[in-house]
């Protein structure tokens, strides 16, 4: 029996260069899909003539249901 401390670590700890590089992606990833649906709904809130109470909750609730999709992306990933 030898005490190996290298094998005691987690073999799927990323370094902090990979975390931000992730971390970074994710928010590039997340800034593109809220800005596309703004600009959707703001289409749509032009076309149709929607008022900015409804404009504005268009835009909430998608961001809302966004949040609810991904946030369970996170803990599927860490096992």
């Amino acid at each position: 029996m030898t005490d190996d401390r290298e094998t005691d670590r987690e073999p799927n700890r990323a370094s902090p260069w990979r975390a931000a590089v992730r971390n970074s992606w994710r928010l590039l990833l997340d800034l593109a899909v809220v800005g596309l649906w703004v600009l959707l709904v703001t289409l749509v809130a032009l076309s149709a003539g929607l008022s900015r109470v409804q404009f504005y909750g268009l835009v909430f609730l998608g961001v809302v249901a966004y949040v609810q999709v991904t946030s369970g992306w996170e803990r599927l990933g860490r096992g």
